[in-house]
Parts: structure tokens; C-alpha cells; sequence
């Protein structure tokens, strides 16, 4: 290698380094930031394995991160999976991530709706509508969300 491309390397490494230091990534995600900083394709491909192999890049621990994170801000598991593609994620990394973090999407479900609900929306048949939309655009499914209203309703006629 020549001390020109040498240097790029080093300057590529040392970017990679930064901003795996600051946030984060997976494979391609790093990969889009060198690429988007001006480190050409070929280069980009063999900083990525380089971290890669010396463990500074991992896509499996990489995706678990993200599923706690995402179940943390109470996401089902669809939504969840949606974002871990769109990260470029692949599906057995996906898999892996959501197996072995487990969160309880029924009672993140219940706990969601429980912090968002008013009375009112319970009591009649276009709040709880509204309600169960709105689970289902945080990527809940219809069984979760369905037993997530119910712990609601029963929670509230408790009280």
C-alpha cells in the first residue's frame, strides 16, 4: 500500500473510531457514515471488517440494544422489527435480538395505554377504536392490544 492510501485508511479507521465511540452501529450504518463522509466504497468495506474482527462493530449486539431501547419507549415487537430492518439489520440477527431480550409485549402494551388513556376514551366504542389504532400503530398486535385495552377496562371498573 502506498503512504497515500495508507492515510486514508488510518483516516477512515480513526473516523470509524470516533463515531463508534459517540454512538453505536451496525455494519451498514457504519458503512453509510464513512461512505457519506467522503471514504470510497472499497475502503468503507475493509474498515467495516476491521471493526468487525476486532469487535467494535457487532450487528447481533447491536440489535439488542436497539430492542431494549425500543421497548423501552413501550414499541411492540412489529415496530420494533420494522426499525431493526431499516437499520439494515439482517433477519437472524433480528431473531436473536428479540429471542433473547423477551420483553413483555402484553404488559408494555398495558402499561403504554394505561399512561395514555383518559376514562372518557374507555367508556364508549370510538374511544376504545381510537385506542386500539393507536396500539397498533406502535406495532402491538391485535392480541396485545386487545388484552392491553381489557387490563385497562378492568383496571379502571376496580377502581
Amino acid at each position: 500500500m502506498s503512504e497515500n492510501s495508507e492515510k486514508t485508511l488510518t483516516d477512515a479507521l480513526n473516523f470509524a473510531m470516533r463515531s463508534l465511540a459517540s454512538k453505536e452501529s451496525g455494519e451498514r450504518e457504519l458503512a453509510s457514515r464513512l461512505s457519506r463522509s467522503g471514504f470510497d466504497e472499497a475502503l468503507c468495506a475493509e474498515v467495516v471488517a476491521r471493526c468487525k474482527a476486532s469487535g467494535w462493530v457487532d450487528d447481533t449486539r447491536y440489535a439488542a440494544m436497539l430492542v431494549r431501547s425500543l421497548s423501552r419507549r413501550h414499541y411492540g415487537p412489529q415496530k420494533v422489527r420494522f426499525e431493526l430492518r431499516r437499520k439494515g439489520l439482517s433477519d437472524s440477527d433480528i431473531t436473536a435480538a428479540l429471542t433473547c431480550e423477551e420483553p413483555d409485549w402484553f404488559e408494555l402494551a398495558a402499561d403504554w395505554l394505561a399512561r395514555k388513556s383518559k376514562l372518557s376514551e374507555l367508556t364508549d366504542a370510538k374511544g376504545r377504536a381510537k385506542l386500539l389504532r393507536s396500539l397498533l400503530g406502535r406495532g402491538f398486535t391485535q392480541e396485545q392490544a386487545r388484552y392491553a385495552l381489557a387490563q385497562c377496562l378492568s383496571r379502571d371498573t376496580d377502581a
